[in-house]
């Protein structure tokens, strides 16, 4: 292409840019191309044509190809369309899409062609290109018809004969009419292409059996966007043996086609093998939950059976049971642990592991469970183990494959990603009114460097309306939000920031929002969604919240917010309101990129920095690899053609560069790593000669990093050995662990005194036959030793069946053991500390409680304890459904397992599931096992059950009666249940009677 056309296709994007934000025409006279548009169409149509009819096979090819994309799609885009005279619209979209196509980004294509059905063409080759880029084949069309005989059975005489008529038509064509020479001289670039770039093709290499794939393949071609080619990454992947029995790592962009590629992995090892157990471990609870309902689902079609556990700190009967029955084990590392522990055969299982979002071997919470679990799969001598290890940002992905037993060249790296992502920076503009523009693009040069100006301009800085006080825009905060309601003209948009509340908090932003929005005639968000659905989400969001909660209100201005202090149930309902496309706009801490799938097309980084306390600035830098992961989120393959991510604040504009030029990304150390670190530094600074003394005076900041060392140690370990070999066996698998090898020698000598010495503790407990129900019970060595001190195990009220909010069983199980344990005393004053000194007592959490387990929401318990909602929800999902059930559950378990001669009620043995679910009954408690995990829904349908008369006795038993009586049993709900439970009963009833296993 010549440097002018390259200037004219640059500047088509930034023309774009303009149209899409709507930004003031008067700027829009400086593009070059404008006046000289026919010429400018018929260049790129030339340099298209000539590209078509010869071999696109280099990547400077395929860059080309994108290139004439980007610059034709606007001739054919609404909004943009009607700016050019004499340009075939439909026709220039088969062209576009069919660019797209050849430039290896098929999921634009997809998207693209799908704006104009195949029924506008009055052509045969044009009405297949279209079905073909759109993936939507019409039998009537008989090229259509061919090339759906090969994807039901992979003849590739079929597109060979379909190679040749289009040869010949293409020859024909040339004398008698022009446009369509042009068509067919497409549709024969794309079946060329097609021909070794199929679903058929690639898995047929790796196992040539038709019959072996064709489940799968069909499987594929039916989903909601049909898979009939792999994407570049999972190619790569392919041909450089995924499926060969060996450990791989994968390194792969966010939206590359992780999912696919791992149910192809899986369906593989379960076709060689039908009894084969895969063990997938997701290490975040929402990216779990977005498996169930995804590659579950998908996969159960096929015959492979699943079970998703996360969340709970035990296994109950119903997730020990169906390990035998299933094939896919979904799990956070943390709760297969403690699964481990309670069934510990349940490691010798498992043929293949699947480590997802594997940078997590190094976060604070969830870093020690994986890192320590894959040591003990990778340290199993049973049998070999094969590790899938995925994530897009592990830059030392070589070491972390040489840990896990790869081979030298089993490591896997792939920089392709479906969907362009561009930055862009808010600058001052240099006038008189006050003004921004974006600089976007600001490590290229011109012209792929481009501003658009007056972005935020005069009138949308200063906010007025009558009768009321002048808002100006001029802080942190005002800008970001000023900048992404500006966004959402162009697609939804994800406003980023660090914490949930604070100047630089998720709520602080909201409630920015909400002001400047009451400033506009006419709120722009709430065109998106219809009044009924808003109104819906907000009687909800009243139900659990209450009506002044601030998510209550942002929901009725078309606005929502995700934080970590959300339960899963309420997280999911925001994830689908943007997946469905009624919210434009939601604020987010980083719990929105915790692996969930959402199409954002815009993200706008408030803050890319974080308090820390423990700094003397008081605020850290977000690693970049985290940012990498965020940023990821934007520009989702088959929902956008591209992302952009804003920068509103300057002094953020360095490091945003690091991460746009990959340059300085962080290496992934292991989390006992980190641990031995601080704790080396912990040492080193307060002069502690290491020995059981020292540790056993050392402040409760101490005690804690000592905690994690003594679970190290029990993960470690199994439950049966011989005693001689402690040490050893120890020492060994110490050695095996990531961090052993990362750390330097002054490090080791700690790691090694400490194990050394807290090692002594845990090998007395063997001595005394107590590390069997230590190892059970999941607790530190502390907890241990204090519960057995305090907790009377003898004591009858352990085998009677009593209602869970029974005064007698509420005085033993909180006011006798719960309340005196030093533990609870210590995590209740960190507690009341971290949020605002809160005011509460002992009484107050047994009464937010009963509050709880009798099914009373925040709104209700912060009006009865005399807290806000906030806190409220603070206190109930992080504090009673983490730290109280934790440690009531270690109560419990302890009490199982040393109570040996009569079995715990089973109303006591489910207590803990009640507390942190907040439910009242064994029932209930399989309604959620199930897949209801809608509290709301769980009440309703749970009282709709009690009131058609049935009796429940076990789990099957309400399956089946559900399966059977469900539609009936949606007739009894209360009336004044919201709707949106009563969506969620009906699927969840649904997939039941599909007879799914989850």
């Amino acid at each position: 292409m010549t440097n002018m056309l390259n200037i004219w296709i640059a500047e088509s994007e930034s023309w774009q840019s303009f149209i899409d934000f709507q930004l003031p025409s008067s700027k829009r006279a400086k593009y070059t191309f404008l006046p000289k548009v026919d010429y400018f169409y018929i260049s790129i149509m030339n340099n298209a044509l000539s590209l078509i009819n010869g071999e696109i096979t280099s990547a400077e090819e395929r860059k080309e190809c994108l290139e004439l994309a980007k610059a034709l799609e606007i001739f054919s885009l609404e909004n943009k369309r009607d700016h050019f005279n004499g340009v075939n619209k439909k026709i220039n979209m088969l062209f576009t899409a069919g660019l797209y196509y050849l430039s290896d980004y098929p999921a634009s294509s997809w998207i693209l062609s799908n704006l104009y059905p195949s029924d506008l063409y009055p052509e045969k080759i044009q009405i297949f290109l279209s079905c073909f880029l759109s993936r939507k084949l019409d039998n009537k069309n008989p090229y259509c018809r061919i090339l759906n005989d090969f994807l039901k059975n992979g003849d590739i005489e079929l597109i060979e004969s379909l190679i040749e008529t289009f040869e010949k038509e293409v020859e024909n064509q040339f004398e008698k009419n022009i446009a369509t020479y042009f068509s067919y001289s497409l549709g024969l670039s794309l079946i060329k292409k097609f021909s070794k770039n199929n679903l058929w093709y690639d898995v047929l290499i790796q196992r040539n059996s038709k019959s072996f794939w064709k489940p799968f393949v069909k499987k594929n071609l039916d989903k909601a966007f049909p898979i009939w080619t792999f994407f570049p990454s999972q190619r790569e992947a392919l041909n450089k043996g995924i499926l060969i029995s060996n450990t791989t790592t994968l390194q792969m962009p966010t939206s590359s086609g992780k999912s696919s590629l791992n149910e192809l992995i899986i369906y593989n090892e379960f076709k060689n093998n039908p009894n084969a157990k895969i063990l997938y471990l997701a290490p975040f609870r929402a990216l779990a939950s977005e498996l169930k309902n995804s590659i579950a689902k998908s996969l159960g079609s096929l015959g492979i059976k699943s079970k998703t556990i996360y969340g709970g700190s035990f296994p109950t009967i119903d997730e020990k049971r169906s390990l035998s029955e299933i094939n896919l084990l979904i799990a956070t590392p943390e709760k297969f642990l403690v699964f481990e522990n309670s069934m510990p055969d349940a490691l010798k299982e498992f043929s293949l592991v699947i480590c997802d979002e594997g940078h997590l071997l190094e976060d604070k919470q969830r870093g020690l469970s994986y890192e320590l679990l894959l040591t003990r799969l990778k340290s199993r001598t049973q049998s070999s183990i094969r590790f899938i290890f995925i994530s897009a940002i592990v830059p030392n992905l070589e070491i972390v494959n040489i840990w896990l037993g790869g081979r030298e060249n089993s490591s896997i790296h792939s920089d392709y990603r479906p969907t362009h992502l561009d930055f862009a920076f808010l600058e001052r503009m240099k006038t008189k009114k006050t003004g921004y523009y974006l600089d976007v693009n600001p490590t290229l040069k011109y012209p792929q460097r481009y501003q658009l100006y007056k972005y935020l301009f005069d009138e949308e800085l200063t906010l007025v309306k009558p009768k009321r006080k002048k808002k100006k825009i001029n802080s942190n905060g005002g800008l970001s939000v000023a900048v992404s309601l500006k966004a959402i003209k162009s697609g939804n948009v994800a406003l980023f920031a660090p914490h949930k509340r604070g100047n630089i908090g998720v709520e602080f932003l909201v409630e920015e929002a909400l002001a400047q929005l009451s400033y506009y005639e006419e709120n722009p968000l709430t065109k998106f969604a219809s009044t009924e659905f808003l109104n819906s989400l907000t009687a909800y969001f009243s139900k659990i919240f209450g009506e002044e909660y601030l998510l209550t209100k942002s929901a009725a201005q078309g606005l929502l917010f995700h934080h970590g202090d959300f339960p899963q149930g309420v997280r999911e309902i925001i994830e689908d309101s943007l997946r469905l496309g009624h919210i434009r706009l939601v604020i987010c801490t980083n719990t929105l990129a915790e692996g969930v799938n959402l199409p954002i097309k815009t993200m706008v980084l408030h803050s890319i920095s974080r308090f820390n306390p423990a700094l003397r600035e008081k605020r850290e830098p977000i690693q970049l690899r985290d940012l990498k992961n965020l940023i990821g989120r934007a520009g989702r393959a088959g929902k956008e053609t591209r992302g952009l991510i804003i920068v509103p604040n300057k002094k953020d504009f360095e490091r945003v560069k690091l991460l746009i030029k990959d340059n300085n990304f962080e290496p992934i150390r292991g989390a006992l790593y980190n641990l031995i670190q601080e704790l080396t530094q912990k040492i080193i600074n307060q002069r502690i000669l290491l020995s059981e003394e020292t540790i056993e005076e050392a402040d409760e900041t101490f005690q804690k990093l000592i905690d994690s060392i003594d679970l190290s140690i029990v993960d470690l370990l199994s439950e049966e050995f011989e005693i001689s070999d402690f040490e050893k066996l120890l020492t060994d698998l110490l050695t095996k662990t990531l961090s052993y090898a990362q750390l330097n020698a002054e490090e080791k000598g700690t790691m090694n005194s400490l194990f050394e010495i807290r090692g002594e503790k845990i090998k007395s407990l063997i001595q005394t036959g107590d590390f069997k129900y230590l190892k059970k019970s999941g607790a530190t060595y502390r907890l241990f030793k204090d519960i057995n001190e305090k907790v009377d195990f003898q004591n009858e009220i352990w085998q009677k069946q009593l209602d869970p909010l029974d005064s007698n069983w509420l005085s033993f199980i909180l006011d006798t053991i719960l309340f005196n344990l030093n533990q609870y005393k210590i995590e209740l004053e960190e507690f009341l500390s971290n949020n605002g000194d809160l005011p509460l007592t002992n009484d107050d959490i047994k009464e937010a409680i009963k509050m709880w387990v009798e099914g009373n929401w925040y709104s209700e318990i912060s009006a009865k304890i005399n807290v806000e909602v906030f806190q409220s929800l603070r206190l109930i999902n992080l504090f009673l459904s983490f730290n109280v059930h934790r440690i009531i559950s270690t109560v419990i378990k302890i009490a199982e397992t040393r109570i040996e001669t009569t079995s715990l009620s089973n109303s006591i043995l489910i207590w803990p599931s009640l507390l942190q679910f907040g439910i009242s009954n064994e029932l209930q408690v399989d309604l959620l096992n199930m897949g209801l995990i809608d509290r709301e829904a769980v009440w309703a349908l749970s009282n709709s059950i009690d009131s058609a008369g049935y009796r429940y006795s076990d789990y099957d038993s309400l399956r089946e009666y559900l399966i059977t009586n469900g539609d009936q049993l949606k007739l009894l709900i209360n009336g004044d249940v919201p709707k949106i439970s009563l969506e969620k009963i009906g699927s969840f009833i649904d997939t039941l009677q599909n007879r799914f296993l989850f």
